[in-house]
């Protein structure tokens, strides 16, 4: 479909030679002698591209793109401005322009900056309308996961949540478990009680039956008052034991009691106390090779591997990558104050093709970190924003305090994405980029482009 084009400015001669200059290019071109022309115009048409001088009498260019904005928060405008209006176009392109061009422009400069400005436009509603699917189709009771093997995951959530059995869920580092048994607990019956997680790993080994069971006041050295036990405190809810191949021998005999007779004593008490706890457990290791080690008991394996969900490694679930980037994404740059919306498609590459080893744990400090030293006034996550064992590149140039974002800024940074995405291919990126072979030499020898 042919981008539309609304050309705004209060000279004649400019408005036809900028439809003279793009007659043999593939627009569909309207004009307007003023803002207010240029309003009406863009209330009864769908108008892509927004090219208009700065200055112009009744409504000038930066008023008349912000009632562009109200109109449709998708067009891009483009300004035109002479040399001594510089300083005024930059602050247009920091209060949302796409960007500017000199009245001194070559055809290829506008024919570029055009281009650019379609491909802007297209990835904002290509990721709107990601964003919606995911909102709408991939996420599960708050746990975003579009791929197979996740919604697997959920079809098992789905039918073993009410159930009282025993649940062990297994995977890697950092893919989830604790969100999974969360979603668990917020399907059940027993979602109005307590959710209570225990870091196995973290307890140390002299405390354990104390942080599990609790003590009484005066039961050993330095319990000046009475507390109750991570069993105690989810009675009628659920228990979450991550990590629960961590747990020492000694701790598993009582553990597995507990279980059994669902009743437990605190330290330094007599008195039982009957509990009602939904278990559900987490680990990273093969508890049946801990088993034949002697580091595991195997009954108690048993009690808890009624049903096992193994969450597979990001790596294996790539189409779940980009929804849970961008879900990221929305988070931090509401935290940070940042205004990113969307992905560069060579960041999307980067991020689909990276391995992932420490999964979406690992995903999502990347995502937070690139959120932090973007720009404050981009609104998009480019390649160098993302951490250089993700990309391969040294970007550190590239993160350089710019106070100014011009059209050579997108421009290397468009040719130097393309030419890597095409393997340096310069045939094929001049003609995603719609410019011509021995511009595109131009601009690589321009920009020193390696």
């Amino acid at each position: 479909m042919k981008n539309t084009l609304l050309i705004v400015d209060d000279e004649k001669s400019i408005r036809e030679t900028l439809k003279i200059i793009l007659s043999d290019s593939n627009y569909n071109i309207s004009t307007a002698k003023d803002g207010f022309e240029a309003i009406d115009i863009l209330n009864n048409n769908i108008i892509d591209i927004l090219i208009t001088d700065l200055r112009m009498p009744k409504m000038d260019g930066i008023e008349l793109m912000k009632n562009a904005l109200k109109i449709d928060p998708f067009i891009e405008t483009i300004f035109i401005s002479a040399y001594a209006d510089i300083k005024s176009a930059v602050k247009a392109v920091k209060m949302g322009a796409f960007d500017y061009i000199e009245k001194s422009f070559s055809r290829d400069d506008l024919i570029f900056a055009i281009e650019r400005a379609a491909e802007h436009r297209r990835l904002k509603e290509e990721n709107r309308n990601l964003k919606r699917r995911v909102e709408c189709k991939y996420v599960y009771e708050g746990v975003i996961g579009r791929s197979e093997e996740m919604q697997n995951v959920f079809d098992i959530v789905n039918r073993v949540s009410n159930s009282r059995a025993s649940i062990l869920l297994t995977g890697e580092s950092g893919v989830g478990k604790e969100v999974i048994a969360n979603l668990i607990h917020k399907k059940s019956s027993r979602c109005d009680k307590s959710f209570v997680v225990v870091n196995c790993g973290a307890i140390p080994e002299n405390l354990t039956e104390a942080e599990l069971f609790g003590f009484e006041k005066g039961s050993f050295t330095g319990a000046d008052h009475m507390q109750k036990g991570k069993f105690e405190l989810a009675n009628g809810g659920t228990l979450f034991l991550d990590e629960i191949g961590e747990l020492s021998l000694q701790a598993q005999v009582k553990f597995l009691r507990v279980l059994q007779e669902k009743q437990l004593y605190r330290i330094g008490s007599e008195k039982g106390i009957n509990i009602d706890v939904r278990i559900i457990s987490a680990t990273n290791k093969n508890l049946l090779d801990e088993i034949n080690k002697g580091r595991f008991r195997e009954d108690l394996f048993y009690r808890l591997n009624v049903v096992t969900i193994e969450i597979p490694p990001l790596r294996e679930r790539k189409d779940d990558i980009l929804q849970l980037a961008e879900h990221f994404m929305t988070q931090f740059s509401s935290e940070y104050n940042k205004k990113l919306k969307y992905f560069d498609p060579l960041s999307v590459d980067y991020l689909i093709d990276y391995k992932w080893n420490g999964n979406v744990r690992e995903l999502r400090n990347a995502i937070e970190r690139s959120v932090l030293i973007a720009h404050e006034e981009e609104e998009f996550l480019m390649p160098e924003y993302l951490p250089q064992e993700i990309t391969g590149l040294n970007c550190d140039s590239l993160l350089l305090e710019k106070t100014e974002k011009t059209l050579s800024d997108y421009e290397k940074m468009i040719i130097r994405s393309t030419l890597k995405k095409y393997n340096g291919n310069k045939t094929k990126a001049a003609d995603i980029l719609g410019i011509k072979r021995q511009t595109l030499y131009n601009k690589i020898k321009e920009y020193n482009i390696q």
